[in-house]
C-alpha cells in the first residue's frame, strides 16, 4: 500500500484520537467530582501578572467532592479565590484552618495553623441535572460530528490516492478503517456513559439527601403536634 494512504491513514487515526480526548476533557469541566483537570483552565493574577493556579498552590483532595488548595505565599488567598470564581462560579469557596508541623532551626518541630482554601462541588439538584445532561449531549454530539467530517474528508482523499491499488490493498483498507472507526466510536461512547452515570449517581445521592430532609421534618412535625395534643389533655385534666 503506498506511502501516501498509510499517511492518510495515520492522520485519520490521529484526528479521531483527538476529537475524543477533547471531548473527555470537556467533561471533566463539566465538574460532578472534583476532577484535578478542572482546575487546569485556572489563571491567578499576581502582581499584575497572570500565573497557572498550579505555580500558584500546593493542591490537595479532600475525598471525592473536595479541593484543598493551599497558598504558597498567604497574601495571594484573595487573587487564588477570584480566579477560581472566574472560571467556575458555581464551585463553593471556603476558607478554612489546618494544623500543620514545621520544623524550627533548633531542630525542634512545631505546631502552626494555616490557611487553605477548600473548594467544594456542587450539588446536582434538579436544575443542574438538567444543565448537565444537556451539556454532555451538546459535547458528545459535536465530537460525533466532528469526527463523521474527519471521516468524510479522508475518504475523498482515499479515494484520489487509491487508483492505482489492487482490489486487496482496497479491501485491507475498508477493514482497517472499519476497526479504527469501531475503536473511537466505542471510546466514544463509553467516556459519555461514564459520565452520564457519574451525573445520576450524585444526582440521586442529592435526592436521597433531600428525602432524609423531608422524613425529619415530617418526624419534627409530627413531634410537635403531639406535645400540642399532650399539653392541650393536661390542661383539660387541671
Amino acid at each position: 500500500m503506498r506511502r501516501a494512504i498509510i499517511r492518510e491513514y495515520d492522520k485519520l487515526a490521529e484526528n479521531l484520537s483527538n476529537y475524543v480526548a477533547v471531548m473527555n476533557y470537556r467533561f471533566m469541566n463539566l465538574c460532578v467530582k472534583a476532577e484535578p483537570v478542572s482546575l487546569l483552565p485556572i489563571t491567578v493574577m499576581i502582581d499584575g501578572e497572570s500565573q497557572k493556579l498550579e505555580e500558584c498552590v500546593q493542591l490537595g483532595k479532600d475525598g471525592d467532592y473536595m479541593f484543598a488548595l493551599f497558598p504558597k505565599y498567604e497574601e495571594d488567598m484573595g487573587s487564588i479565590m477570584s480566579g477560581v470564581a472566574l472560571a467556575h462560579p458555581e464551585f463553593k469557596q471556603e476558607i478554612k484552618q489546618m494544623s500543620v508541623t514545621v520544623p524550627e532551626e533548633n531542630g525542634r518541630e512545631r505546631e502552626q495553623e494555616v490557611d487553605y482554601l477548600q473548594v467544594t462541588m456542587p450539588e446536582v439538584d434538579d436544575e443542574r441535572y438538567d444543565v448537565l445532561k444537556e451539556g454532555v449531549k451538546l459535547v458528545y454530539d459535536e465530537c460525533k460530528a466532528q469526527m463523521e467530517v474527519a471521516n468524510n474528508k479522508a475518504k475523498v482523499k482515499f479515494t484520489e490516492l487509491s487508483v492505482i491499488e489492487t482490489k486487496e490493498n482496497l479491501e485491507l483498507l475498508d477493514n482497517e478503517l472499519d476497526k479504527l472507526n469501531n475503536q473511537w466510536n466505542a471510546q466514544r461512547d463509553r467516556l459519555r456513559d461514564i459520565k452520564l452515570e457519574e451525573i445520576n449517581s450524585a444526582y440521586n445521592k442529592w435526592l436521597g439527601a433531600q428525602a432524609q430532609k423531608e422524613i425529619a421534618m415530617m418526624e419534627e412535625e409530627d413531634a410537635r403536634g403531639t406535645d400540642a395534643v399532650n399539653s392541650t389533655k393536661m390542661g383539660e385534666h387541671e
